[in-house]
């Protein structure tokens, strides 16, 4: 490190940790690099439980809003040398485009305020392309109803308009298709300090996205692609998305990749940029609709499917190092110049966690996401939209069957999240493809998937399943689900499921050791093992983003204290799970959406020590003694009214018992506040009632286990009101709140360590913490110390 770089910089985090978990597991591999090679990092946070860690890698951690403000006012207190925004959601790319001229010599690292006022600023991206000679689409942006009128003449209908405001905010596109529509949306009550944004209606293109990577020395490389199978029109996150985009021949890729380090070099990005793109394949017309310079929930999706680190290299590419001199964990030298060329396809398809129909459009409506591996768009298209595990196909395929033609054309006309099973009901009555593909915007080849995966069905279900066909049966992804006896009871060896690595990075980089592996059907298995005892831990499916931010942190701290205790950890879930940069040659990933992994008989039983199980999906044939349950099982939910309440969280080796963590909650006129590590404040008389509870409550257990208790003050009388028996969503807050570290304690205790006899009330509930994080209302928090937590305590319970 010369003089003249940074020494000590500021992180922007995200918002809210909820909706932006991709970018708090990046923000781990972020500042995890920056500590290895000697920098000084502090953060800006408004929720601390989303940097999945306690903490140790950083210097300082500020909860407050993240706003442009406090940045300043930070920026005014510490000094430090630099600014990483890239690792924020889109509100730091609007706080770095605000602090142009006011932080003096404080350096922005990656995206600079040109690029993260762009974003923002419709009129300054557009002059920028332009500029450049890259396409763009017509655009305007006025108060003058004249100026709007006169340039929709020029451009013709259909167009997209909005209203942005002051505050930068805006009330999102609507289409327009005609003069009388147009004036309909003009007499809606205006705003002041609003303008109107007009442009040309892309409706029904293509949308794909390419992801780039770039060093202030002008050396670019593409990471990948991905394609929306829904056109533009539905929103990016309600698409199906496939990497790489395989509807593009060599020629429109070529274009496509050109503009995109074409766009990373106009905009001066150091980091990573993702370019979106619409394309008229009829047309051979194509526009960059918008860019992204930081890092997001497709960096995230990219990581997984091509294996490059990119929160990584973003941050060393901010530093200053060269594209092709980059440093993972430990010195390695990796090649970031070199492309990632996958040999398989990884999708993303969107969950909604009711059944019924969503009509999609310009608003995201999905809930999660699942994301499946394979080596054709058919198996893809098995385990993820149309496994009926996960998305109730086969009630979907009745519920179509009974509507007429009219009422089918209707569902295509308007898509919903339905819309696959909608057109294989289509291609069921011979619709012709062509039509299908005019109406929704589809491409052709996914529609020629449907058909294949159709012509299967009926194979299937006619009982037509011969030795000449089964191999092509294997190929689209049909072995293993269970449709047909033949397949399953085959001696071919082709038929036979089988675990395959995901083959992405380039010859160069050899050396950087990939371990994550998939599913499906094939000659060989991929799988090699070391020699060591082995943990599986079995990962669930993910049902919300809340559920993504326990998963991921269970998992980090479980592989890493599995790796600490000598062991080897290997992951099994029905999606993938991106371990940390610094875990991934730790841990063996293998994704299973139809849980064939126990059938498979590949790892050796005698070499497996213990099962973890946290999938929410335990079969009755699992329950033996090597199979451990650390999903959360209600054990006593009773209604009692409190307005001062604790959350315990207890690990107990079947004998003797630890509190480490506990969670003091009061109710006060009409807010709530709560307060973590309140073992350092709970006074002798309570610990003592609430350890005899707690007695009591573990009195017929006699195993290693964690359990979660929650007691209600009432009549001056502790009482317990709630029981769990295995990890609930509070585990984030207790294990960052507590200094004994309740996931490491447990992987000891199920390795057969036991807790010391005879332990005093202080030993059981002890916390050395010296930071403790209130919470407001379960949104709003902050990080105090001794003093003044037992100053808040003080204002609470007069």
């Amino acid at each position: 490190m010369v003089e003249s770089e940074p020494h000590s910089i500021l992180v922007i985090g995200p918002t809210t940790s909820d909706k932006n978990v991709d970018l708090s597991t990046a923000m781990y591999d972020t500042v995890e690099i920056l500590h290895q090679l000697g920098y000084k990092t502090s953060v800006i946070v408004e929720d601390p439980t989303s940097l999945l860690s306690s903490g140790k890698y950083f210097d300082r951690i500020v909860v407050a809003r993240v706003t442009g403000e406090h940045v300043l006012q930070y920026v005014h207190e510490y000094h430090p040398d630099a600014i990483l925004p890239t690792v924020g959601d889109r509100n730091a790319l609007g706080i770095v485009s605000s602090l142009n001229g006011k932080i003096g010599s404080v350096k922005i690292l990656g995206s600079n305020y040109m690029a993260s006022l762009a974003t923002f600023k419709r009129e300054l991206f557009i002059q920028k392309l332009t500029e450049s000679q890259l396409p763009v689409i017509n655009f305007v942006s006025s108060d003058d109803e004249k100026e709007i009128y006169s340039f929709i003449r020029s451009i013709g209908f259909p167009i997209i308009a909005r209203r942005r405001y002051s505050n930068r905010h805006s009330s999102g596109w609507t289409n327009i298709n005609n003069l009388f529509e147009l004036d309909n949306f003009m007499a809606l009550e205006d705003i002041e300090d609003s303008r109107i944004e007009i442009e040309r209606s892309i409706r029904g293109f293509s949308e794909y996205s390419f992801t780039v990577v770039r060093d202030k020395f002008d050396n670019s490389a593409l990471i990948g692609t991905i394609e929306d199978i829904e056109p533009i029109g539905i929103h990016h996150l309600d698409s199906n998305l496939i990497s790489p985009a395989i509807s593009l021949n060599d020629s429109k890729l070529q274009k496509m990749r050109t503009a995109s380090l074409k766009l990373a070099q106009a905009f001066d990005i150091v980091g990573v940029c993702t370019v979106h793109f619409a394309y008229n394949h009829k047309t051979n017309e194509y526009f960059i609709t918008e860019f992204i310079p930081r890092l997001s929930e497709e960096t995230k999706f990219l990581e997984y499917a091509t294996s490059y680190p990119i929160a990584t290299a973003v941050v060393e590419l901010s530093l200053g190092y060269h594209l092709d001199k980059l440093q993972l964990d430990g010195g390695r030298g990796f090649n970031g110049a070199s492309e990632p060329f996958v040999d398989h396809i990884t999708s993303r398809f969107p969950q909604w966690s009711a059944k019924g129909q969503k009509y999609l459009g310009p608003s995201k409506t999905s809930d999660s996401s699942i994301v499946v591996n394979g080596f054709s768009i058919e198996e893809v298209f098995n385990k993820g939209a149309l496994n009926d595990k996960l998305n109730h196909n086969v009630e979907r395929r009745e519920q179509l069957s009974k509507l007429d033609d009219d009422q089918l054309f209707e569902k295509i006309i308007h898509p919903t999240n339905w819309m696959l099973d909608v057109l294989i009901e289509a291609l069921r009555r011979k619709f012709e493809m062509p039509v299908l593909s005019e109406i929704t915007g589809i491409n052709m080849p996914y529609l020629t998937v449907l058909k294949n995966l159709l012509d299967i069905s009926n194979l299937i279900d006619g009982d037509e399943v011969s030795t000449d066909n089964i191999e092509r049966l294997v190929e689209m992804g049909v072995k293993g689900v269970g449709q047909s006896e033949l397949l399953l009871d085959s001696d071919d060896v082709v038929t036979k499921t089988v675990v395959k690595s995901k083959r992405s990075i380039t010859v160069s980089n050899r050396n950087y050791n990939n371990q994550n592996f998939f599913v499906t059907a094939g000659i060989k298995s991929d799988l090699k093992l070391s020699d060591k005892n082995k943990i599986i831990v079995r990962s669930p499916i993910i049902t919300s983003k809340t559920d993504i931010m326990v998963r991921q942190f269970v998992l980090m701290q479980l592989v890493q204290s599995i790796a600490q205790n000598g062991l080897e950890a290997i992951v099994i879930g029905r999606e993938p799970w991106t371990a940390p940069l610094s875990s991934r040659e730790k841990v063996i990933e293998i994704d299973d959406p139809y849980m064939e992994m126990k059938s498979l008989d590949l790892i050796p039983e005698e070499s497996i020590f213990k099962v973890i199980d946290f999938s929410k999906h335990l079969n009755e044939d699992d329950q033996v003694d090597n199979v451990f349950q650390i999903n959360a099982k209600q054990l006593k939910n009773v209604e009692m009214p409190g307005e001062i309440s604790l959350r315990a969280m207890v690990v107990t080796d079947g004998n003797n018992y630890l509190v480490p963590s506990v969670i003091y909650r009061q109710e006060s006129d009409g807010h709530s506040f709560e307060i973590s590590s309140y073992n350092n404040f709970l006074p002798v008389a309570d610990r003592s009632a609430i350890s005899k509870l707690i007695e009591q409550e573990l009195e017929d257990n006699n195993e290693v286990n964690v359990f979660n208790f929650e007691f209600v003050r009432s009549n001056d009388h502790w009482v317990v009101t709630k029981s769990f028996e295995g990890m609930t969503d509070d585990i984030i807050r207790h294990e960052l709140a507590s200094s004994v570290h309740v996931i490491d304690t447990l992987v000891k205790l199920i390795l057969g360590n036991k807790i010391e006899d005879n332990k005093t009330l202080e030993e059981i509930f002890n916390n050395q913490d010296n930071r403790y994080l209130l919470t407001v209302d379960d949104k709003r928090y902050n990080l105090l110390d001794f003093e003044s937590t037992k100053e808040q305590l003080a204002k609470l319970l007069k």
